[in-house]
């Protein structure tokens, strides 16, 4: 009986350090692009699991702010973990 007790809490503890979010950052360095006067957008596969509206691979929704005198490009969003994710930046707010 403590033997199942024990596993079953254990078993608790590690599903739910799996199903905790990590926060990601995307970076990117846009030197030698002219930056489209929409910015310089991330979309991606996660859009939705990350809490934005307007669904997957939706150019528009995620910004990423500049770095201060520069030409790096960076978001950072909170994605649930273990999970394979598929992204792309986009030059402006449309593919």
């Amino acid at each position: 009986m403590i033997k199942h007790l024990i596993l079953l809490i254990s078993t608790t503890i590690l599903l739910s350090f799996q199903a905790e979010g990590k926060w990601v950052r995307f970076s990117v360095d846009m030197t030698g692009q002219t930056i489209n006067p929409n910015g310089v957008h991330l979309t991606g596969n996660f859009q939705e699991l990350a809490g934005f509206t307007g669904g997957d691979w939706n150019p528009a929704t995620i910004t990423m702010a500049p770095v201060s005198g520069g030409n790096l490009f960076f978001v950072t969003v909170k994605i649930p973990a273990f999970q394979k994710y598929e992204y792309k930046i986009v030059n402006g707010d449309q593919f």
